[in-house]
């Protein structure tokens, strides 16, 4: 995410000719600008030449339940620097759970709002993997999850969508102190979607990604681009838009995750061949964000292992 000089400019045109390899990529020994976060440096070495895949909700198997310690250790071991999309949301006594849905009801034998649930009262509740099956686990605590995070190498995209009544910026507050005590800083993006809520949650965490909605470059309009990952949907490939967004220093995100049968995912599979997932990557694509997450490595392995030499911080 560092500010585009004319020496990064040459490397993106190096690449696009076959010029540059990712053992000469520049990127993994440049140092973060200043005022940008840490992880700011290891997105642009996995922007030349590398990839990161994200996992919707931590997934990689259908006997993983959604947004659970189970999805996170085996997802982030199967994938070297796999980003794990996970779900905060806060509890009627204010602790942080993971849990996508508003109710415990789909993903758990629970019931009701968590918002209007004690912390016991989830920690009650036993997790369904994705494919029924009923497991002993308990939700866990979005501490418990950065730890597990943090012990496969993993980054945490935490998305930021409060319950019914919330703001974003609340919960992007708590969420924020959560990782700050987690000493997480440098292993997380934060999910925003859209203008407004992006600027606020940058100013209150400069220190940490953000990854922001946007459907072009004048998007990032008081913003620190050095500070974004763009999020730019789940149905349109747009190489245009990501070139000059790249130019512009900014990683490139792109779903194709979503509702099953609808999904570019299932698209992609439905001839036995996902070598889409490649096209992606060479029209601009820096994170693929899946539901499939092996089956993309099972294409760009190799530029994942790139990604994977760059370094981290901390």
């Amino acid at each position: 995410m560092r500010p585009f000089t004319i020496a990064a400019a040459l490397v993106v045109l190096l690449s696009a000719s076959g010029c540059v390899d990712a053992a000469s990529s520049v990127g993994a020994s440049v140092a973060p600008a200043a005022g940008a976060p840490a992880m700011a440096a290891y997105f642009d070495c996995v922007r030349d030449g590398g990839v990161a895949i994200s996992a919707h909700r931590a997934v990689s198997a259908p006997d993983q339940p959604e947004n659970s310690i189970a999805a996170i250790e085996a997802t982030g071991q199967a994938i070297p620097g796999a980003i794990l999309e996970l779900d905060a949301v806060l509890t009627k006594d204010g602790h942080l759970v993971l849990m996508h849905d508003e109710t415990l009801d789909r993903t758990t034998t629970g019931h009701g709002r968590v918002a209007d649930l004690t912390l016991a009262q989830v920690k009650a509740a036993r997790l369904k993997a994705s494919n029924g099956a009923l497991t002993d686990a308990a939700p866990p605590t979005l501490a418990e999850a950065l730890d597990a995070a943090g012990r496969v190498g993993a980054i945490a995209s935490l998305d930021l969508k409060p319950a019914e009544g919330g703001t974003t910026v609340d919960l992007a507050r708590a969420v924020i102190d959560q990782v700050r005590r987690s000493g997480a800083a440098d292993r997380v993006i934060l999910i925003t979607y859209n203008d407004a809520d992006a600027r606020a949650v940058a100013a209150l965490a400069p220190e940490m990604m953000i990854s922001a909605g946007l459907s072009g470059v004048d998007g990032l309009a008081g913003l620190n681009s050095a500070q974004i990952l763009a999020w730019t949907g789940t149905r349109e490939e747009r190489p245009e838009m990501w070139s000059a967004l790249r130019q512009a220093g900014v990683e490139v995100q792109f779903g194709t995750l979503g509702a099953a049968g609808r999904r570019l995912d299932d698209r992609y599979a439905a001839d036995g061949d996902v070598s889409e997932y490649r096209d992606l990557f060479r029209q601009g694509v820096t994170v693929i964000a899946t539901d499939t997450p092996l089956a993309v490595q099972s294409v760009l392995g190799a530029e994942v292992a790139k990604a994977a030499t760059c370094p981290r911080p901390g």
